[in-house]
Order: C-alpha cells, then sequence, then structure tokens
C-alpha cells in the first residue's frame, strides 16, 4: 500500500505543472528577498476570460511553469479584492508587472493575455 501511495504522489507530482503563486503581496516580496529573485505580480479577476485562460493553460506549460519557478516568485492579485494593495496602475488585465523586490522598482510590464511560447519569451526578456 505505501508503494502504490508513493507511487501515486510521484505521477501526480512529475506530470502536473504550474506557477507556484504565493498567497499574498507581503509573503511574495519576502520569499523574493529571501531568494534574490524579481517578483511577477499578476493583476487579475476571477472573470476575466484571457486571465483564466493563462491560469489553466498557460500557466501550466511545462516549460513556463519551469522557468518562471526557477527565476521569479509569483503572486496574482484580484483587482477587485485589493484594490488598496495594488501597487502599480493598470489600463487592463491580466497585467503582468516583473518588480525588484527590495525597492519594489518595476523593472518591465506587459499586458495582456498570449500564449506559451509569447509568455515565455516575456519571462525570458525581463530576466537578462
Amino acid at each position: 500500500m505505501k508503494i502504490l501511495s508513493l507511487l501515486l504522489f510521484f505521477v501526480t507530482f512529475a506530470f502536473s505543472s504550474s506557477i507556484n503563486f504565493e498567497s499574498s503581496l507581503q509573503e511574495a516580496k519576502e520569499e523574493a528577498i529571501k531568494k534574490n529573485r524579481p517578483l511577477m505580480i499578476m493583476y487579475s479577476t476571477p472573470t476575466c476570460p484571457e486571465c483564466n485562460y493563462m491560469k489553466k493553460k498557460v500557466f501550466k506549460d511545462k516549460e513556463v511553469s519551469s522557468y518562471a519557478n526557477k527565476n521569479f516568485v509569483s503572486v496574482v492579485m484580484d483587482i477587485n479584492e485589493n484594490k488598496k494593495e495594488l501597487p502599480f496602475k493598470f489600463i487592463g488585465i491580466p497585467s503582468f508587472f516583473f518588480v525588484d523586490a527590495r525597492t519594489m522598482t518595476l523593472l518591465d510590464k506587459s499586458l495582456g493575455g498570449m500564449r506559451e511560447k509569447e509568455f515565455l519569451s516575456v519571462l525570458k526578456k525581463v530576466d537578462k
């Protein structure tokens, strides 16, 4: 039984990939400082079709999630629930802000939903 449970855990872990998101901006900031990585902040809402596409498809792409998890600390902020906490102004969603966590200086930003390869190139451009 233990072997079956272990095998099930391994198979689930091996075949499921997604970007790891911190639960709050403060936690993400602390983790980014600790790991010496930039923050990736995504502005979103639960009813945004492009945001949901990114979450369900793009962020689960193995290459995207692996690169993002290795090079960034990420957080999703709901623009309705977190209005007072949003560190940057925006004109639409999804909006992605790439930030130096120590100074909260904006390194780069990107607006709109995109496919896997396009998003990966955005991540790589920021990470140079």
